[in-house]
This record gives structure tokens, C-alpha cells and sequence, in this order.
């Protein structure tokens, strides 16, 4: 399996983000989702471990890997379409919704080329960690998806196991134990393992067994067993000094455990009554030495270790040095006789980090950053979403420790070498985490419409523990670039930075307090000349909403216009992320007016971050987060609480704002048509159907007098052809370059327009051009189908009397990728309809028109029975056709077919009754029983749409032997050679 093929299954295996394993994907195939990599997922990712991973991470999974394969114009393999039809079917929406759930994920630690002399390295150069977890954790309830303070601190214990190896090892705060696995693959005498919660004490022993370790729960000493792992509970707020002395450990280890300011003090002391249990030790150092120090080593180890952190400061680690360490008995020089702790940690809020070094400096405890000095090897270079840059390693010891045999007032500190002191009575500054390399943040963009609910979105967002929120912090470049007046433009350009590379840069890209940042931004900010990464960076999601409910109280503070609502640069903002291969999800402001919570959770999903529901609501009132023009639009967000539903009838619209409103729709529609499937306002709809030809899905039409895209494709609620079917029709076929029966097609349909009396018809020429051009612009020049519609026209008032056509008619050209659509091969079945053929005394069948409601009934009957269509009969009881087509029947070597009396006469009839006489067989046209044809040797339909089908069943009775006749045969390879001989060519591109 080759590196990057293992990455994909690593990640896969992981649970990482799903836009993570996407672009995995992507890698494997050299830049899209190949075949071969769909296969490769689906072999060994999907078929393996379906059963072992969660299935709505799968289902999401499998969601964006379809989407991504057909955005790119490629075939997606059956066995995952399949699949994920299977997701949608089975899951319900309540299993999405289980926070309380618990999943398995396994972490795999890869060991980079030249580890296998590394202590512990597996001849695999894999370590495998299975894990159960909360659903919460895992989607980010520690404030990230993947907990790489976890993450750093075992990748720490593969990098340096001999510092591990054969010591005495006790973590607080253990949360999944894998940290203790970790510390159990490279042997430590002892490891101990605790936390405060019982129920995920009780995962973390799950875990250990999962993982082949044997589990120790009592508190009192027990055998030194290289495969037993000790768990105990240790609420931090009620441990006693007593039932920590015991444990005399030469590590401390502890990930992500400082975060909550309530628990800093507890964690202090725990932390305070294991660092100060003295330990003999002896003097020299030796290979089974229990004392740690990675600042004053071995001679030899320290120059290995010196270069590793000399290539890691390059970005080139050295792995043939690391692997070469050895811990050859040298002396160390100043041994400690109390243990160490070693904090890896996340740092989301920097008043909580100062109180922690405040509370240590009280404690007479040191801390000292190692981040930089002893950076691990990188085991996971398939976590994507793990960025180990927002993550600080701390040493905390006694501030002083006295040597034996030494000196009294000889002291030494400990991790002196290359580690980095802080000053525990200096409080930290934003931007001196920034200058240490801290806190990364995440952001999320949201791009918004003016008036579409983003300030109470902004609101929502803000409640959460994990983000951090902006508010609109690119208007003053905005204003700055446009010269756009605003009646607090000189405030804002005086308080907020006007430059826009450094409002990316600095502004929101920049280091924070929290995991994520929100930005809010109305999508006309986004002006010329900003950096790229605005772009590529971080999540987006864009909201909008119906100009119809945006422009009542928009102009209130600025004229409405077409520019100052942003449509247009909110579908350019789309449409540029969707080809950096992040299309971003659409909200629409009524989704959280009628479901706010049903929305939050999915667009949480879309993005990757657990949903809290303290986003549901928020204080009334101004907010520090407000910008300086909220006193001009945020009047009546700061009544609010939480996201209000509509009202039940809306504002009368201010109609001298009609022209921007017909020019916002068209950008609104293209938004709204591209919003999130799991809509709550989809909801009540059908799932989105799959088109019978998936090419289909983008096709261009002739509506009137112009080409428009398929979702464009239509046509006034003032058209007759809505108000009373009242329109004429034709279908054409299209073979190898050219129009098969073009004229025919084109007489009946002027025929039928005048017999129904319709004024301002077009020119012949000008439907025979309409038709060449939407065919040309849709490269449609073989296989495919025109349905060529000619209404009345569009009426100036509703009402039935063509009076009212005053506009002329309208003609519609709808071309589509279209084979045959019966089974011409094997033959279809037919079933009798109850309703009869239109008699020409109520309305003439003659007449191709587009009332089709005779029709529509018989083959409601025929969907009903199973058959492909079903059989008319005329009035008398003879057989006049099928819904859709005309039919034969041959008995005794003659061929007959109904009278036109009733039916539509068709041209494909026309032309294959030319073909039966060419053929020499004898043709009869005359009224037929229904029972001639239960009896028939051979039958077969014709139509336009179907070509010549042989029908090998009616009424349950097997025509002739059920198979298809030689005549059938004979008649249907004189029609191919027909369409392939004849017919209109198709102009092509390179004629004037």
C-alpha cells in the first residue's frame, strides 16, 4: 500500500473531517477522485470497517465523496451509490442527533522512514490504537475534533521513549487512555492512569482492554507489570494527600487539563502533593535510571538530541539521528529527587493560562515551555485537521531542588537545556502568544445578504465555549475602496483598520483565545486586491434571504440597490469557493425562522463542529461584540433573545423597489437552489430524485426567445399553457448529426397551431433555427430528444379567452441526452385501459396538442398494473392506440393497424407503414378487435420517443411465444438504416 493510500485509510480510520478525507482523496488520485481511488475506498475502507465506525459519519462521508466525484464530471462506482442509498434509507434523524453516543475511531501512529532502530518502533512501522469515544469528543466537545494535546504528548512518548522506558508514570485527567497506551507500548515500570468522571474512567478502562493492556482499579501498590495499566478515580477538588502517597511517580503527565479556571486551583494541589514526594535516588546514572530530566542527559544522548532540535528548527528532522540515541551510562550531571510534569496544552483563553501561572507561582511550582526544544516526531501526518502548531508542552517542577552530595546552596533547574522559563508574574498579551507561535484560530466565514438575520446568527455563534466572533471586520476597507457613504463612515474609518491585507492577515487570520473565529461579513465587503487565503483559509457558509422580505426595511439607512444588497457577489463568492473545491453551504434566513434548531445542527455538521445549544439563545440588548453601526440597523436584534419566527403575513411590499427586486431574484434563485439538502424547509418535500440520465442535470433550453439554463427553463403563470393546457407539441429525434423527419414534424405542428387558431406564430425558419441552436449549444448532435412545445402565448390578464394572447406566441425548444425509452431489445408488456380514447366529436386526437389529460389517466392505469403502457380503446371498443403510441399487429404474415379515427395519426406511424410495403409485406389498416391482439403472432408500438418496440405480453396473455417476431426484426433494422440515411443535418459551428 503506498504512503498516500495509507494516509487515506489512516484518516478514514480516524474519523477525521470529512473535507480532510476529501482532499486525502484527492492526493491519491493526483488531483481528483479517480476510479481507482473510489475503488480503494471502497475495498478497503468501506468494506473492512463499515461495521465499526459510526454510521452517519459514513453516510456524510459517502456524501461529500459523490459530490465531489460529480462536481468533477466524473462516474461515481456503483458499490457507494448503493451504499450511501442504503445510509439514507436506514438512518433515521434521531440517530444523527444522539450527542450522548459513542463511537470507535482508531489512531494510528506512523513511524517515518529510518525508526525501525528507534526504541519501540514496530517492524510495522505502525502502532494501531483503537478507541471508543463520545460522540461530543470526538466532534470537538474538548474544544477540538482530534485532542492533539493528546495527540503531542504520545507522539512525545514515541519520540523519546527511552525517557519513558522503565519509570514510574502517572497522568491526570486521562480522558480516552491513550496517552497510557502509549506509555505501556514503550515499556514504563508503571503507569497510572486517572480522572474525576466515573463514566469516562469506565470508557478509559474499555479502551485499555481493547488495546490488549490488563487493568489494575485497586489503590494500593501492586506487582510492577509491563502490561498493567492502573486506573483510578481522581475527582482533583476531593483527592486527599493521603490517598496520593502511594504513588511516588517519576512523571506526571497531563493533556488539555487546563481549561476551566473553576478547576485551576484543585489541579494545582493535585499537582503540587505529586510533585513534592521526595525519592531517593542514586548517583550515577545507569540503563534502568528511574530519574527523568530531558535537560540534563547523557553526553552522548544530548548531542543526538541537540541535533534533532537543530533539523526540527530547519522543518528537516533528523530521523537517523533520533533513531540512533542510546543511554550508554554516562553520568548525569545533577540528578533531581523529585518527579517532573510534563502539560501539553491548547491555549483557548489566555486569562485562564495566567491564573494557572499565577496559582503555580503561589505553589512555589516552575513552569517552563518546551515547545520549541523538544519537538516530536511527526506520527500522524494524515491528521489534517490535527495542527500541533496550536499546542504548548510545559514542564512544571518545585522551583528549586537541592542535589544529594552536593552543595546546599547548589541548586539547579531542571529542563535547562534549550527550555524556555516564563515569567509566572508577568500576565501574557494576545501578541505575546502570537510571537510564541500560540493559539491558532480556526475561522468561519459567514457571507450574508444585508437584513438576513447574520447579526442574530453572529449572536448565536458568540454563546458558544469554542469561538470567538467579528463583526463585519472588513467595512472599513470597504467604505475606504468604494468611497460608499454610510452616516458613520468617518467613525468607522477612524476606529477599525481600513487596510485590508492586514485585517486578513492580522485581523482574521490572526491568533486568538478560542479554537474558532466567526466572522460575519456582508458579501459586497469583499472588495478587489484582499489576499487569496481569505478565501482558502478556515470554513464558510453563506446565508441569504427572499429580496421579497429584505427590501421592505432595507431603506431605511441606504437606498436599495441592486449592488448595496450583494446578491451578485454573494453567488461570485460561491461559485469561487466551489472551484477551490470547498463549496460552501447555503442557509436561508427562513430555515432559522421556522426550525432554528433543526438548522444550527445541521449546519454544525456541514462545518465540522459540534452543536451546542446554548446557541439557541441569547440576552436582549447591545453586545461588545456590536460593531460601531449597530445603533443604525441592529434595533430590533437587540429585543430579541433568539431567532424569531416570521410573521404569518408579511409587509406589503414597496413597489417602487419592483426593478431591483427582478433583478436580486435570479441570484437568489441560483442560492437557493444550491442550499443544504437536510433543509428543515425541504423537510415536508420528496428527497432529491436521480434523473433517468444524470447529463441531464445541466442543459440549456430555448424559453421564448432566448437559451437559458434548465433551472431558468420557464415559462409565465400568465401562459396558456398554465392556464389551459392550451399549447401544441412535437418530438423530434436527433441521429448521427442530423433531425430525423424535421419537416413532417414541422407540418403538423403549424397544423395543429391553426387548427386551434393560434395568432403570431412564428416563422417556420425561426423554429428551425431555435431548434439548430439549442442543440448546437448543448453539443447534442446524436442520441438525443427534442420535445418542441408552441403555446399561445402569454395573456395580459387569467382567463380562458385567447383575447387575452396579446403577446404572441411562445416556443419552447427542450432538448435532452435521451435513448429509446422502451426496451426495444427484449420487448415491453401492455395492459388494457377502462378509459377510453378521445372520440373527434369531443376533441379531434388529430390535433397534437399539449391537453394530455386522456392520456395521462390511461397510463395512471398502466403504472398501476406494472406495464409499460397501456392500450386505448375507441368508443365502439376497438383498439385505437396506447397512451404514448401508435401499434401494429401481425397475424399470418400481414401486418394491420387501427384506423386514425380516434388516434393521433403519428410520423413514425407514417413511416413505418412506408417501411412494411418497401419490406413487401401486406399492410391493412382497419378497425381491430382487443381480442385480434390477445391472438396476434407479432405486435410492436411506434413513436418518436420510442422508435419501434415489440410488445411480448398484453393482459397477461404471451404474444406469439413471448419473444420477439422475425418481422418485428426485419422492420426494426430497416428503420435504423432509415435514421442513419435521412434526416436534417444539424448546422454546425463553423457555418455563418
Amino acid at each position: 500500500m503506498a504512503d498516500q493510500e495509507l494516509h487515506l485509510l489512516s484518516a478514514f480510520l480516524a474519523m477525521e473531517p470529512t473535507d480532510s478525507l476529501i482532499g486525502l482523496a484527492r492526493e491519491c488520485g493526483g488531483g481528483s477522485v479517480t476510479e481507482r481511488v473510489q475503488r480503494f475506498i471502497w475495498e478497503h475502507c468501506i468494506t473492512k470497517y463499515a461495521g465499526k465506525l459510526h454510521a452517519p459519519y459514513l453516510r456524510k462521508f459517502l456524501k461529500k465523496l459523490i459530490a465531489e466525484v460529480e462536481l468533477n464530471h466524473g462516474d461515481v462506482i456503483d458499490e457507494l451509490y448503493e451504499h450511501y442509498a442504503h445510509y439514507m434509507t436506514t438512518l433515521k434523524e434521531n440517530d444523527l442527533e444522539k450527542d450522548n453516543a459513542r463511537v470507535f475511531k482508531y489512531i494510528s501512529f506512523l513511524f517515518p522512514d529510518g525508526c525501525l532502530e528507534l526504541s519501540r518502533c514496530l517492524e510495522s512501522r505502525k502502532l494501531m490504537v483503537q478507541l471508543q469515544c463520545s460522540l461530543n469528543m470526538l466532534e470537538g466537545d474538548t474544544g477540538c475534533s482530534v485532542w492533539p494535546s493528546s495527540l503531542l504528548l504520545s507522539e512525545c512518548i514515541l519520540s523519546f521513549p527511552e525517557l519513558f522506558s522503565n519509570k514510574s508514570c502517572f497522568e491526570v485527567g486521562s480522558g480516552v487512555g491513550l496517552v497510557g497506551i502509549c506509555l505501556a507500548h514503550v515499556k514504563a515500570s508503571k503507569v497510572i492512569l486517572s480522572d474525576g468522571d466515573l463514566s469516562t474512567l469506565a470508557n478509559m478502562k474499555l479502551n485499555l482492554e481493547l488495546n490488549r493492556l490488563s487493568v489494575e482499579t485497586d489503590m494500593s501498590e501492586t506487582t510492577e507489570d509491563p502490561n498493567m495499566v492502573k486506573c483510578i478515580h481522581l475527582p482533583w477538588e476531593s483527592v486527599s494527600e493521603k490517598e496520593l502517597q502511594n504513588h511516588k511517580p517519576d512523571i506526571i503527565l497531563g493533556a488539555d487539563v487546563i481549561y476551566d479556571p473553576v478547576c485551576l486551583p484543585h489541579l494545582v494541589r493535585v499537582l503540587t502533593l505529586l510533585l513534592n514526594q521526595e525519592k531517593p535516588y542514586p548517583d550515577q546514572c545507569s540503563n534502568n535510571h528511574p530519574g527523568f530530566s530531558l535537560g540534563s542527559k547523557c553526553s552522548s544522548d544530548a548531542k543526538v538530541n541537540a541535533t534533532h532540535q537543530a533539523n526540527a528548527s530547519n522543518g528537516d528532522e533528523s530521523v537517523a539521528s533520533l533513531c540512533k540515541r542510546t543511554d550508554n551510562g554516562a553520568s548525569h550531571v545533577g540528578l533531581k529527587k523529585r518527579p517532573t510534569a510534563l502539560i501539553a496544552s491548547v491555549i483557548r483563553n489566555v486569562d485562564t493560562f495566567n491564573k494557572f501561572l499565577t496559582l503555580l507561582d503561589e505553589a512555589n511550582l516552575t513552569i517552563e515551555d518546551l515547545t520549541e526544544s523538544h519537538r516530536p516526531l511527526n506520527f500522524l501526518p494524515y491528521l489534517k485537521s490535527y495542527d500541533r502548531s496550536t499546542v504548548r508542552l510545559f514542564s512544571i517542577s518545585c522551583k528549586t531542588l537541592r542535589l544529594r552530595g552536593s552543595n546546599p546552596s547548589y541548586f539547579i533547574k531542571v529542563f535547562e537545556y534549550h527550555s524556555k522559563p516564563i515569567n509566572q508574574s508577568h500576565q501574557l498579551t494576545m501578541a505575546e502568544l502570537k510571537n510564541q507561535g500560540e493559539v491558532a484560530v480556526e475561522p468561519i466565514h459567514l457571507w450574508a445578504t444585508p437584513r438576513s438575520l447574520s447579526t442574530s446568527l453572529m449572536y448565536s455563534f458568540a454563546q458558544r465555549d469554542d469561538i470567538e466572533v467579528l463583526d463585519e471586520p472588513l467595512y472599513a476597507t470597504f467604505l475606504r475602496v468604494t468611497g460608499f457613504d454610510r452616516p458613520y463612515r468617518e467613525e468607522v474609518l477612524s476606529q477599525m483598520e481600513p487596510d485590508g491585507n492586514k485585517v486578513v492577515n492580522d485581523i482574521i487570520l490572526g491568533p486568538g483565545s478560542k479554537k474558532y473565529r466567526f466572522c460575519k461579513h456582508i458579501a459586497k465587503q469583499r472588495v478587489p486586491g484582499l489576499p487569496i487565503d481569505l478565501m482558502k483559509k478556515g470554513k464558510h457558509v453563506i446565508l441569504t434571504r427572499n429580496p421579497l422580505d429584505i427590501l421592505p426595511s432595507f431603506g431605511k439607512v441606504v437606498p436599495p440597490t441592486l449592488v448595496e444588497l450583494g446578491f451578485a457577489d454573494l453567488v461570485c463568492i460561491y461559485s469561487e469557493l466551489s472551484q477551490l473545491g470547498k463549496p460552501p453551504p447555503v442557509i436561508v434566513a427562513a430555515e432559522l425562522q421556522e426550525d432554528p434548531e433543526c438548522t444550527l445542527r445541521g449546519l454544525c455538521e456541514d462545518l465540522d463542529i459540534p452543536f451546542q445549544s446554548t446557541m439557541l439563545k441569547w440576552e436582549a440588548g447591545p453586545k461588545p461584540v456590536d460593531g460601531i453601526w449597530a445603533p443604525w440597523w441592529y434595533e430590533s436584534v437587540h429585543k430579541s433573545t433568539c431567532f424569531q419566527p416570521a410573521k404569518k403575513y408579511p409587509m406589503p411590499f414597496p413597489f417602487p423597489l419592483y426593478d431591483v427586486l427582478e433583478q436580486s431574484l435570479p441570484f437568489y434563485n441560483f442560492l437557493r437552489r444550491h442550499m443544504r439538502q437536510t433543509s428543515c424547509l425541504m423537510k415536508s418535500g420528496l428527497p432529491e430524485p436521480e434523473l433517468p440520465v444524470p447529463e441531464n442535470e445541466k442543459l440549456l433550453a430555448w424559453v421564448g426567445d432566448e437559451i437559458v439554463p434548465r433551472e431558468s427553463a420557464k415559462v409565465s403563470v400568465f401562459d396558456s399553457v398554465v392556464q389551459g393546457g392550451d399549447s401544441v407539441w412535437e418530438g423530434l429525434r436527433v441521429y448521427q448529426g442530423k433531425i430525423f423527419k424535421l419537416e413532417e414534424h414541422l407540418d403538423r405542428l403549424f397544423d395543429s397551431a391553426k387548427a386551434l387558431a393560434f395568432n403570431n406564430v412564428p416563422t417556420r425558419e425561426e423554429v428551425k433555427e431555435a431548434i439548430f441552436r439549442t442543440l448546437i449549444r448543448n453539443g447534442m448532435f446524436d442520441n438525443s430528444h427534442i420535445r418542441l412545445s408552441l403555446t399561445r402565448g402569454k395573456k395580459v390578464t387569467s382567463g380562458m379567452s385567447p383575447a387575452f394572447n396579446l403577446y404572441g406566441c411562445t416556443l419552447i425548444v427542450l432538448a435532452e441526452w435521451k435513448p429509446p425509452v422502451y426496451d426495444n431489445t427484449k420487448g415491453i408488456t401492455l395492459v388494457t385501459a377502462t378509459t377510453r380514447r378521445n372520440s373527434p366529436n369531443n376533441l379531434d386526437s388529430k390535433i397534437h396538442h399539449n391537453n394530455l389529460l386522456n392520456n395521462i389517466l390511461a397510463k395512471i392505469e398502466g403504472n398501476n398494473a406494472s406495464a409499460d403502457d397501456a392500450i386505448m380503446l375507441d368508443k365502439d371498443g376497438y383498439v385505437s392506440e396506447t397512451n404514448a403510441t401508435n401499434i401494429f399487429l401481425v397475424k399470418k404474415g400481414r401486418v394491420l393497424t387501427p384506423h386514425a379515427d380516434y388516434c393521433l395519426p403519428g410520423v413514425t406511424r407514417a413511416t413505418v407503414m412506408d417501411l412494411v410495403v418497401q419490406e413487401k409485406f401486406p399492410l391493412q389498416e382497419r378497425n381491430i378487435s382487443l381480442s385480434e391482439f390477445h391472438t396476434a403472432d407479432e405486435v410492436w408500438t411506434t413513436g418518436t420517443m420510442g422508435e419501434l418496440s415489440p410488445v411480448v405480453k398484453i393482459d397477461g396473455r404471451l404474444v406469439g411465444d413471448g419473444k420477439v417476431g422475425p418481422v418485428t426484426r426485419r422492420l426494426q433494422n430497416a428503420y435504423k438504416q432509415l435514421t442513419a440515411e435521412s434526416g436534417v443535418p444539424i448546422p454546425t459551428y463553423h457555418e455563418k
